[in-house]
């Protein structure tokens, strides 16, 4: 008959193989086989839920065990907190923490940095719904302070914080560059801390997290990463591109966008694995739909309107945007879901692929449907967009917080802001989420460039 050791060693290979579902299963046998649980066994069993992110279960084993009076070690805690932390329960985990230290427990560097992740990871989700520190909050109340003061408090017990401890605190420090450059000032300090590609790009991204963002150190921090031979990722490049979008420096954007692409166009003079050339910094990450979008934005909301084409042109080319296998076609491209400024990228780029193109016969021309959708768009327009819809400035930012602007009404007055002379269209009966440019106006606007140009 298996003994409770031989289920936990069980239990245990679930939890490194991510097998989680098995680990349950195991859990529910040994209860119906009424065998006598130990510690060891229900932290296998946490662990194993940890990996899985159910941290909802997790903690119910966690006290499950308590009310049995079977007491948690200090790696019971310890996972337990890891999985607080991939639920974002960073209350919770810092709960724990302290009942550890009223308890007397030992808490090791793993605990700590469990810790601290738990609170970078609440500080991420935070970072995208737009929620930034305040610099007048009491700074007790910051994740970013918690996380500084966990650092201090290992130092206190002896334990001296790794390279993981460091990153994991920078990323908490959203809205905090300086506190944010301050750790990697202190990382350079140790040999065995010196900052890597987390640390640095972490403390990139909150140079343009911040109310008050420094795009000049994030510039800077960018280019110090490079010079100690670390290569830039893609998270690296996209967090310089949202710092320089919210300090509005659509020149150094547009430096970096032609960087990243000439870049990733090269090819190892010596053929190479991919992990090989990566590990020897021959080659250079791709710009993705973010990188575009937060490129398009910052010139389109600059008037950079020509480098704004290129950028878009280019994205195309590589298959980033308007892919062919989607419903994007000549006359009917679906915009729906696309931010304003790239929509109005794209809007520039088809009929200007349409104007470029000699058509035979009149005949060929057919009505340009835009497919945008009829909901409202409740957005920050920090994109770019014409002000008050005006030809004179039509690369203005005006959109702010607009709940009443849709992208079908954006489109709209696009298509007449953007184009000389104005393009009219309509929104079918049947079919309100489209825009459509008729026949009839599309070739009136190629026969007025033709006399024209």
């Amino acid at each position: 008959t298996p003994t409770i050791q031989i289920y936990t060693s069980a239990m245990r290979a679930c939890a490194r193989g991510g097998q989680a579902k098995r680990a349950l299963n195991l859990l529910r046998v040994v209860k119906d086989k009424g065998l006598e649980t130990d510690s060891y066994f229900y932290t296998a069993a946490i662990d194993a839920c940890s990996k899985a992110k159910m941290w909802e279960k997790a903690l119910e084993l966690f006290d499950e065990m308590v009310e049995l009076g079977i007491e948690p070690t200090p790696v019971t805690y310890g996972v337990t907190i890891s999985a607080l932390g991939n639920g974002l329960q960073w209350e919770r985990a810092l709960s724990l923490l302290n009942s550890m230290r009223e308890k007397s427990m030992t808490i090791n560097l793993i605990t700590y940095n469990s810790a601290i992740t738990a609170l970078a990871k609440a500080s991420k989700q935070k970072a995208k719904l737009g929620q930034l520190s305040d610099t007048n909050e009491d700074p007790e109340e910051g994740l970013w302070q918690k996380a500084l003061n966990l650092l201090d408090q290992m130092k206190e017990d002896g334990i001296e914080p790794d390279g993981f401890s460091y990153s994991s605190a920078i990323s908490c420090c959203v809205g905090r560059w300086e506190e944010a450059c301050e750790l990697i000032e202190i990382m350079k300090q140790n040999p065995t801390t010196r900052p890597n590609k987390i640390a640095y790009t972490a403390a990139i991204a909150a140079c343009g997290q911040s109310r008050n963002p420094n795009p000049k150190k994030a510039i800077e921090l960018f280019e110090t990463m490079k010079q100690e031979g670390i290569p830039a990722d893609k998270v690296a490049y996209n967090s310089l591109f949202s710092a320089l979008r919210v300090a509005k420096d659509a020149t150094k954007t547009y430096e970096l966008w032609r960087e990243m692409c000439d870049n990733s166009r090269r090819i190892p003079a010596i053929r190479s694995s991919p992990a090989i050339s990566r590990a020897r910094g021959l080659t250079s990450p791709s710009p993705d739909i973010i990188t575009v979008t937060d490129c398009i934005a910052t010139l389109s909301q600059a008037g950079k309107d020509i480098e704004m084409d290129n950028v878009f042109e280019e994205a195309v080319k590589r298959g980033i945007v308007l892919r062919s296998n989607s419903l994007d076609l000549q006359w009917e491209v679906d915009l729906s879901g696309m931010p304003f400024a790239v929509a109005r990228a794209a809007c520039r780029y088809l009929l200007k692929g349409i104007k470029e193109k000699d058509y035979e016969s009149a005949d060929e021309i057919q009505d340009m449907i835009f497919i945008t959708g009829i909901g409202k768009a409740h957005q920050f327009r920090r994109e770019s967009s014409p002000s008050k819809f005006s030809k004179s400035s039509s690369s203005q930012n005006v959109f702010k917080k607009d709940p009443s602007t849709s992208l079908r009404d954006f489109i709209q007055r696009i298509l007449e802001t953007d184009f000389d002379p104005p393009l009219k269209s309509k929104i079918p009966e049947r079919a309100k989420g489209t825009v459509v440019v008729e026949r009839e106006t599309l070739i009136q606007w190629l026969d007025h460039h033709k006399t024209h140009c």
